[in-house]
């Protein structure tokens, strides 16, 4: 069981399989007969809807045009010739034209003797064509003159390209089907060939060696010499990010510590204060700056002493508008 799961596992999926020939041929068989039926609908409704006597379907298969479709007793039997070297039907295949005969007795380009034997007086053709070739003629015949107006002559022409419809999809069916053999037999040769072996693959080199315990120094200064010296380095350690050189011109205030500008020594309290007669002394590890100071005892003031000024400007305001009230009263 192990032994043909893994064989199911390893072998490679089989070719997609393909209608054989008597598969292909039923469907070719089928299509035809489709055709031949729409075929048969399209010359009945024809003769329906015009009220002619006959309606007739030809196309041509080896340079003769073979009755396809037949309704009506008029029309020609299944299957029979149909004259296209004279007569009406020959003129209209020459010209590519619909053309009708309103009188067979008058109309000099009908065969009188076929139509009296026929009993036909009326005759109507429209030629099918396809890629400027005509393929086939579609006929309608009446017992009566004068039987075939405008109107019907614009229905057998839409009639007629319904015909020319179902021969495009029957010859679409027919090329779907030779691509369906064709690669039919495509599958069948390439299950037939033989798969070429694969190559073993290499094992790396470096499994294949095997270094010996009292050979290791060597082999590892080998492998060492062999690599290129940048790959061997060992990186330093990385410096400390050097302090942008904005950062090196402020200096601290020598009797205050509060930060100056390069040049200066003293804040400009400190040099006030020493213009001024007093000597600013320099300050101990542990005094406090003379600004840091000032912040402390604002913070001790509490919030009465930091927003005096605030407060004072607020009662400005108060009583110059409570002046302004009066006054206007």
């Amino acid at each position: 069981m192990a032994a043909s799961s893994a064989k199911e596992k390893t072998d490679p999926p089989s070719p997609p399989h393909f209608p054989a020939d008597a598969g292909s041929t039923s469907l070719a068989e089928m299509a035809q007969r489709d055709l031949e039926a729409a075929l048969q609908l399209l010359a009945e409704r024809a003769q329906y809807i015009t009220g002619a006597s006959g309606a007739a379907i030809a196309l041509l298969e080896d340079r003769e045009m073979i009755c396809r479709a037949s309704a009506g007793p008029s029309a020609p039997a299944l299957g029979a010739e149909v004259q296209v070297r004279s007569g009406l039907t020959g003129e209209s295949v020459r010209t590519r034209q619909v053309l009708r005969c309103d009188d067979a007795e008058t109309d000099s380009r009908v065969n009188r003797e076929s139509c009296r034997a026929l009993g036909i007086k009326s005759v109507m053709v429209v030629p099918l064509i396809r890629e400027q070739v005509v393929i086939g003629v579609f006929e309608l015949l009446a017992d009566r003159a004068n039987a075939f107006e405008e109107r019907d002559v614009t229905a057998l022409e839409r009639l007629a390209e319904m015909v020319q419809t179902g021969l495009e999809h029957a010859d679409a069916a027919k090329r779907a089907l030779q691509e369906i053999a064709a690669k039919n037999e495509q599958a069948v040769a390439q299950q037939k060939e033989p798969e070429p072996a694969e190559p073993a693959a290499e094992a790396p080199a470096t499994a294949a060696l095997e270094i010996k315990e009292e050979d290791k120094p060597a082999a590892v200064a080998s492998v060492l010499a062999s690599e290129p010296a940048e790959t061997i380095e060992v990186k330093a350690a990385q410096p400390e990010p050097v302090p942008p050189k904005e950062l090196d011109k402020i200096r601290n205030c020598e009797a205050c510590g509060f930060p100056v500008s390069e040049g200066r020594t003293l804040c400009l309290d400190c040099e006030a204060a020493r213009l001024s007669g007093d000597n600013p002394a320099p300050l101990a590890s542990s005094q406090t700056p003379a600004f840091l100071a000032k912040l402390e005892a604002r913070r001790e003031q509490g919030w009465l002493g930091s927003h005096i000024y605030t407060i004072g400007t607020v009662l400005i305001v108060v009583l110059t508008v409570v002046l302004l009230v009066l006054r206007l009263r």
